[in-house]
């Protein structure tokens, strides 16, 4: 019965992880245009140094609404293009 219980606790916490990704893509799907800074930040694996070094480059396209950043998808697009490095034949 107890091994009953731990398995229902890790399948009910794996349906709340899934829940939780399905509200962010709906999230995303509602704001396509724009990247909320913290996803970005996660996504490029960036520190809060890092991302405010990008942001004052200029880089970027950033909507200020009171203390939340949203990056335009696009500047970020543009971004990773300009800094692609092409590899060197040997």
């Amino acid at each position: 019965m107890e091994q009953i219980l731990i398995e229902l606790e890790k399948q009910t916490a794996k349906i709340e992880n899934l829940t939780k990704i399905l509200a962010e893509h709906e999230n995303a799907r509602l704001f396509d245009n724009w990247i909320p800074r913290k996803k970005l930040m996660e996504y490029l694996d960036y520190g809060d140094t890092q991302i405010a070094a990008l942001f004052n480059k200029g880089d970027l396209i950033v909507s200020e609404i009171g203390n939340r950043k949203f990056i335009k998808r696009e500047s970020v697009i543009k971004l990773l293009e300009k800094n692609i490095k092409k590899r060197s034949q040997k």
